[in-house]
């Protein structure tokens, strides 16, 4: 039985195994190669199963997606409002080079022009955390999301609030995207 296996059955309201699946990433990480397959599957299923596998581990330890980070900027093109929200997670979590930084920005600030509440939210929040480590695209951000201070749902409006003033206090510190 393949760790994607376990990601099949149900449908998009249920994680089923997926924290189980990250789990066994964790401690052994050949698995990662077999795991990031999921992102290309045609079960869409599977795809959000296994994205929410690698935000599970971008929390826990985000160096170990250092490998597969292309795939997931690519993966980034997938309409799937339920591998959006993931990525958009993950993307807060990893490190990453100037480069990668750069079109990470990029895809964060497409995904605020979708309709997905979540896919804006976590957007939103990832961005706070990208722009609070590297000042240089903090007013670049800051612009981007204050219009969302205003937005309709509570929930994308709350994040902004949140985003704007701990990058304009600088007082409050972003924790791992994903936790709050």
């Amino acid at each position: 039985m393949t760790i994607l296996n376990e990601l099949t059955g149900g449908d998009l309201r249920s994680d089923g195994k997926a924290d189980e699946v990250a789990e066994k990433v964790l401690r052994n990480p050949l698995l990662l190669k077999e795991l990031i397959e999921g992102l290309h599957s045609s079960d869409d299923v599977i795809k959000m199963r296994t994205a929410h596998a690698l935000e599970y581990i971008s929390r826990k330890n985000p160096e170990l997606l250092e490998p597969v980070k292309p795939t997931l900027v690519n993966s980034a093109s997938d309409t799937l409002p339920e591998v959006r929200w993931h990525l958009a997670q993950i993307f807060g979590n990893v490190p990453l080079s100037q480069k990668e930084r750069d079109a990470v920005v990029s895809i964060l600030f497409d995904y605020l022009d979708g309709e997905s509440i979540l896919v804006k939210a976590w957007s939103i929040e990832s961005l706070g955390a990208l722009a609070e480590k590297d000042g240089d695209i903090r007013d670049r951000i800051i612009q981007r999301i204050e219009p969302f201070q205003n937005d309709k749902s509570p929930a994308v409006r709350k994040r902004a609030l949140k985003v704007v003033r701990n990058l304009t206090d600088g007082r409050i510190l972003f924790p791992q995207v994903g936790l709050s």
